[in-house]
């Protein structure tokens, strides 16, 4: 909590000396709409101005500023999250600071068929990390057309009141320092059989995006119903992308859990691969264990480099 009032107090100061400054017209107020990057990795923030008399009224701030996020970013370097179509249906307040925000349209339909599996979070964060800069409003709770949003794509738990203290904070001016990003992993259940996403913020390993994602894998699902794919023991002994392949050189114990050219050989090699190749500029990914190709490889996943296999993905959680 004490982070929170901290983080609070310092945005109501911005916005209290942004009234003051002479580039914020007379009768306006500065506020930082919170769009994604190019990537969906992270939250980048545009300024804009609102009358005066609409950040005065809290209900006219909630619908102004959910309209601007709907109608997207000024910036041709920041992207949208929420899904075309998606709309405002009503606005309503609690006690001790909730504003409850019901987005109507064909929302978890839009957002399953989104390329960037992150964006599902990105939607609620962009909103409430917006909308919190107003004095009055300290949580937002959402609804999709009337009933409680739920996380992955409706059939998850009830998404709580989310709160400015639970959300990942960047600027323009903080991009190269960040230490946190949206990674999209894969993991299997109890089946074995497909591939599952799973999309969480992971603590940024080396400033490597790919190590990172590497890194998320080797320490397992937090989903319940997920299996890890990579043994816990795995280490990383490099990772490097060239002309848009991705060596990544791990040690032995990769494959010494798994029979050479068994089903579970195959999902660990494409949960690194398919995870991977979420990443604009990697289209293929080279395996190599203890700095080279197994001579026992059955199936041929360590021989050259593997472009992503998308129909090993659940149909289901398509990501």
């Amino acid at each position: 909590m004490k982070k929170f009032f901290a983080l609070f107090f310092s945005v109501a100061l911005i916005l209290l000396l942004s009234a003051c400054s002479p580039s914020v017209p007379k009768g306006q107020v500065a506020v930082d709409l919170y769009f994604s990057n190019k990537l969906h990795t992270e939250m980048v923030s545009e300024q804009s101005h609102i009358p005066q008399k609409d950040y005065s009224s809290t209900r006219a701030f909630v619908k102004l500023i959910v309209k601007k996020l709907l109608s997207g970013p000024s910036s041709p370097e920041l992207s949208a999250v929420i899904p075309d179509g998606v709309s405002l249906r009503g606005v309503s307040f609690e006690g001790r600071g909730v504003v409850n925000i019901d987005l109507g349209g064909s929302y978890y339909e839009k957002l399953s068929k989104s390329s960037f599996a992150s964006d599902e979070l990105l939607v609620r964060y962009t909103i409430a990390c917006t909308l919190c800069q107003h004095p009055k409003i300290q949580w937002v709770k959402f609804y999709i057309n009337g009933e409680s949003l739920r996380a992955l794509g409706g059939k998850g738990e009830v998404v709580q009141p989310i709160s400015e203290d639970g959300i990942l904070m960047n600027s323009p001016s903080s991009v190269e320092t960040q230490t946190e990003k949206f990674v999209t992993l894969y993991f299997t259940n109890d089946k074995a059989k497909k591939l599952f996403p799973e999309t969480r913020k992971a603590t940024m390993t080396d400033n490597s995006l790919e190590k990172t994602i590497v890194t998320e894998l080797i320490r397992g699902p937090v989903t319940e119903e997920y299996v890890r794919t990579v043994p816990q023991s795995t280490k990383i002994i490099s990772i490097e992308t060239t002309e848009e392949v991705c060596f990544v050189n791990l040690s032995a114990d990769f494959v010494s859990g798994t029979e050479s050219g068994s089903f579970d050989e195959k999902l660990a090699v494409y949960s690194v691969v398919n995870a991977l190749t979420r990443i604009p500029g990697v289209e293929k990914v080279q395996i190599l264990i203890d700095g080279k190709k197994p001579e026992t490889d059955k199936s041929q996943l360590f021989a050259a480099p593997l472009e992503r296999n998308q129909k090993i993905i659940n149909e289901a959680n398509i990501s």
